[in-house]
């Protein structure tokens, strides 16, 4: 399906993405409210096992995943505009918007729950949410994979890839199915065995990354040699 409706230009880009300002205005807001009920050390990062192993003082945790969220969409907004390969991006905007907004969207959850965490209000382990949500983004990741065109910043980036059009596009088409799995497999394992979702999370991306970086390798000297 091809995207193209429109060229990348930033100013429509910032009048599209306005969810993105209700988003960040929003978690502005509660930490402004949250920061007063904070503890005096907050817990902001947690293991395997759901405990926390990491903090933070009651300031930083209000604000700093706001920021690192307006961050990453003007990063994200940018790219194009740099991206020596910027003509590809109308090709697969619809998509590439949606990254932008999910990759905010997954930054406003996890403030949430570290906030509501830490205010006394979650009791489900930090651990099994990051498996349900980050296997839900890798399953649109991997759906959508196909449709991104040759580029320098988004997609299955391998020397390889990059160096060759067909590569990238041979790669992307057997990477798709290979990320979708790696989200699928971790989220029924949760069903199976609650404690295996996280590890079988990290084993699957670990899995997926070595299998399209290999397929990439492969499929390069296959071309080339053509």
């Amino acid at each position: 399906m091809n995207d193209r409706t429109e060229e990348y230009r930033l100013g429509g880009e910032l009048r599209h993405d306005w969810p993105v300002y209700v988003i960040c205005l929003l978690m502005l807001g509660v930490g402004i409210w949250a920061l007063p009920h904070l503890p005096a050390r907050v817990a902001t990062h947690f293991g395997l096992n759901g405990r926390a192993n990491g903090w933070l003082s009651p300031p930083w945790a209000a604000f700093l995943l706001t920021g690192i969220s307006m961050l990453v969409w003007l990063f994200m907004l940018v790219i194009p505009v740099i991206d020596p390969r910027r003509r590809n991006y109308p090709d697969f905007l619809g998509f590439y918007r949606s990254i932008r907004l999910l990759l905010v969207l997954v930054l406003a959850f996890m403030f949430f729950t570290s906030m509501w965490r830490n205010l006394g209000h979650v009791t489900v382990p930090i651990g099994n949410i990051a498996v349900l949500v980050v296997g839900l983004l890798l399953l649109f990741l991997g759906n959508s994979l196909g449709r991104v065109r040759h580029n320098y910043f988004v997609g299955i980036r391998t020397p390889w890839t990059l160096a060759n059009e067909e590569v990238w596009r041979r790669t992307h088409r057997f990477g798709g199915p290979v990320i979708m799995l790696s989200g699928l497999v971790p989220m029924v394992g949760l069903l199976v065995w609650p404690p295996a979702g996280p590890i079988l999370l990290l084993i699957c991306i670990a899995g997926a990354v070595l299998l399209t970086v290999v397929y990439s390798y492969m499929t390069y000297r296959h071309v080339v040699q053509d």
